[in-house]
């Protein structure tokens, strides 16, 4: 049987055969796709129809033809988009569905002889039901398992992931499925009836149209790209020793349309007397007068990225250092109000053979203008994981830890605390205000504002049941009260919260498996809350999964900075930033950071990214390092 890239080269020709094999070979996967978006066969079967038709006219356009697969998922995915928005009154949710009133219906209620027809379609209500209790990313891949009669290689290429993680995502869901509701979803499914004539309709329609042809290129462009590179080649080899390298490949299956863009990272590569095995080590003072912090170099110069061999790699994205935080600490917070910057309580680190209180209430505030911090009035609940918003000019403080190192038998314990609490500060009078408790206690929430009010997402409990939490709840600062909102479809801590265009879009953090003995996931999952429909919708995912991360927006577009994750049993911080396009749906790949880390903050102002603090890999404690980064400085 001919490859995607085969049939292609064949229509290309002009054999209008081929891509009858091409709509054969993927068209039950569009199919189950379009059935998952919108929830109507018949429906599906147009969006399968037109999807082909479109891929078809544009065929040429297609610079690889190896991602085909990853291609037709981009237009299925767009054209489902447009039928959503269009037909948004028509759709009922399943989400207020409870699980309980699906699990009292069991199997063998519908598989009785009386009332088939009717049973039957209760059976693919049922099946709906279950599929719509499982997260996006399993209920896609059910999906595309059963209807489309896809295997996980064959998902893989169609949803731009790895194998494994399509194999561990049908496993996922499975584990949450009882056996018979995992067995009513497999036969609902595989006993769909595909359209048998979807092929001919497809084949009767491409006869009428003509593809778009390929773009010609103008005849002076080659010879002049030619000689740019050859002076380039000379100018770089001759003088500087540069060499430039592909930094990474824009990350997108739900892009509004298919460009191929590549963003180059150019470094300057210096030849310098020093051991390979010698680095710096981050967490060290080099100053006489500084106990605490990492001076790498002197605070007005661009720093350095990192030492590997005998180069030094100097990246494009200016990094300046600024002044260290006074305070080491994780786990804080911060706000901004009135262009200065408020780093509000946090943990501290003790020493092996040190215990007691770990919390902090102390507030520090930063003035970017004079590079200079100032000790403000301390918050009256010291806590660390606290989460901090701002509305109209004041910070509000909102749920935490009460964290203690206490002495075992064998050694040291943590004794923790979730909090419910709430004080209000005022930066005009440097003061705190006592307010209502949040309903949930939680730590390592996320909280963000939209009209006037703050919500508070997810986080951390000490349930027994479920550590991590999907709970969202919003607190009114104008009548002091609290209510509950729409839950997030993901539980999740850590995670990081932007507004952009009015909506509230949650980005990765740590999950919560809910399966025995299952490690809880990293995720790379975003979902985005709109106040009109009062929904969470998924969408594209970000390229690398993270927790303890921060994301801040620059110009409409939210940067993802740090974070962490395990591999091979280690935690490993992060030194990545991509950056998410609202606009486009698109993700892209910044020039790292200095060095990774995790548990910092970040903050926006006049354009500029501020980064303070976190953990990093070797630091001995939490960094007191303060850095700026100018997006805007970045080709």
């Amino acid at each position: 049987m001919e490859n995607d890239v085969q049939l292609i080269r064949r229509i290309l020709s002009g054999d209008d055969e081929a891509f009858s094999t091409l709509v054969e070979k993927h068209q039950k996967g569009v199919h189950a796709l379009a059935w998952r978006k919108v929830k109507d066969f018949h429906y599906a079967e147009e969006i399968t129809q037109d999807t082909f038709l479109k891929a078809y006219k544009k065929l040429s356009t297609l610079k690889n033809p190896n991602q085909f697969a990853g291609w037709l998922y981009v237009i299925a995915n767009r054209l489902c988009i447009n039928w959503l928005q269009r037909h948004k009154p028509a759709m009922q949710s399943l989400e207020d569905t409870p699980m309980e009133e699906i699990e009292e219906s069991s199997y063998a209620h519908y598989t009785s002889e009386q009332r088939e027809t009717e049973g039957t379609e209760h059976r693919h209500e049922i099946a709906e039901k279950l599929l719509s209790k499982l997260p996006e990313s399993e209920r896609t891949v059910m999906t595309l398992h059963y209807l489309g009669e896809m295997t996980a290689k064959e998902i893989s290429k169609f949803l731009g992931v790895s194998v494994n993680t399509i194999t561990n995502r049908l496993w996922r869901a499975r584990k949450r499925l009882r056996e018979d509701q995992e067995l009513l979803v497999q036969e609902v499914l595989g006993g769909v009836q595909f359209p048998a004539n979807l092929t001919e309709n497809i084949m009767r329609q491409v006869a009428d149209l003509k593809p778009i042809p390929p773009p010609v290129a103008k005849p002076l462009l080659p010879w002049g790209a030619f000689g740019i590179a050859t002076f380039l080649v000379v100018f770089l080899l001759g003088a500087t020793h540069q060499h430039l390298v592909r930094f990474q490949k824009p990350y997108s299956f739900e892009a509004a349309s298919e460009p191929t863009v590549e963003i180059v990272d150019t470094f300057i590569v210096l030849d310098i007397d020093s051991k390979p095995d010698l680095r710096n080590q981050v967490g060290r003072a080099t100053s006489a007068n500084k106990n605490i912090g990492t001076r790498l170099q002197t605070p007005d110069t661009p720093l350095v990225s990192e030492t590997r061999g005998n180069s030094l790699r100097f990246p494009t994205a200016q990094w300046t250092r600024k002044e260290d935080m006074p305070t080491a600490r994780s786990d804080f917070s911060t706000s901004v109000v009135d262009g200065k910057i408020f780093a509000i309580g946090g943990q501290v680190r003790l020493e092996l053979d040190e215990f007691g209180d770990l919390t902090l209430s102390k507030v520090e505030m930063y003035d970017p203008e004079t590079d200079t911090w100032e000790r403000r009035t301390d918050m009256p609940t010291p806590r660390s994981a606290v989460s901090t918003s701002v509305v109209d000019g004041k910070i509000f403080a909102i749920g935490g830890d009460q964290a203690e190192k206490i002495k075992v038998p064998r050694g040291y314990s943590w004794k923790t605390k979730k909090l419910t609490t709430v004080e209000m500060y005022d930066p005009a009078t440097d003061t705190w205000t006592q307010k209502a408790d949040m309903p949930t206690p939680r730590s390592f929430l996320s909280t963000s504002v939209m009209d006037g009010k703050i919500y508070a997402i997810g986080g951390m409990s000490n349930s027994n049941e479920q550590w991590r939490l999907e709970t969202v709840e919003v607190y009114d600062p104008a009548t002091d009260t609290w209510a509950k909102a729409r839950d997030i479809t993901h539980a999740r801590s850590c995670t990081a919260i932007s507004v952009v265009n009015g909506e509230i879009y949650a980005i990765g953090g740590r999950g919560w498996s809910g399966v025995q003995n299952e490690p809880d996931p990293y995720l790379s999952s975003v979902e985005v809350f709109n106040l009109k429909t009062n929904q969470w919708q998924e969408i594209t995912e970000m390229p690398t999964p993270r927790t303890s991360h921060t994301a801040s927006i620059v110009d409409g577009k939210v940067y993802v900075i740090g974070g962490y994750i395990q591999e091979d049993k280690k935690y490993k911080n992060l030194g990545t930033i991509e950056i998410y396009d609202p606009a486009t749906d698109c993700w892209t790949q910044a020039p790292d950071m200095l060095i990774g880390r995790s548990g910092h903050m970040t903050e926006v102002v006049d354009g500029q990214i501020y980064i303070f603090g976190g953990d990093s890999d070797g630091a001995e404690g939490p960094l007191t390092s303060v850095e700026v980064y100018d997006p805007r400085a970045v080709p």
